[in-house]
């Protein structure tokens, strides 16, 4: 389950960018709250850096939903198929997190998360290292989430 969270925490990081005027300043501002949906997963390589895998999630998976609130509450509801193929929700679990803008820097559930790239509509961050390819060596495990 915590595998799970840590992909909608993930797996949930928004930048919204906005601008004023040609006089003001132009701010950069990183909201994670609002609704993200896992989209896919990367794997890469530990010992070359290179792309091993690059996989869409299944259409029920990629229901599930990580909702960061305001409160520094996320709100992770994760869907699986059930062993009748149906998509169905594996329950809904709630856990806290921080964001510091500054410093890049998630934790979820104290947690530290590691943020690969950000964008206004899209975060990757590491899910966990596992050797995939059998080299020996940890891989990079990447979730995006959209939103």
């Amino acid at each position: 389950m915590k595998k799970l969270l840590l992909f909608a925490v993930a797996a949930g990081f928004i930048f919204n960018s906005c601008t004023t005027d040609d006089d003001d300043d132009f701010t950069n501002e990183f909201s994670l709250v609002g609704v993200w949906h896992p989209s896919r997963e990367i794997v890469v390589s530990g010992s070359t850096g290179i792309t091993l895998s690059n996989t869409d999630y299944s259409p029920c998976y990629k229901s599930s939903t990580l909702d960061f609130k305001s409160n520094n509450t996320v709100v992770s509801n994760i869907f699986e198929n059930n062993i009748s193929g149906n998509c169905v929700s594996t329950g809904i679990e709630t856990v806290s997190y921080s964001y510091d803008h500054n410093a890049s820097k998630l934790v979820i559930d104290g947690e530290n998360i590691e943020i690969v790239s950000r964008t206004q509509n899209e975060l990757q961050f590491v899910s966990h290292y596992d050797d995939e390819d059998g080299d020996g060596i940890d891989d990079k495990i990447i979730i995006v989430i959209n939103k």
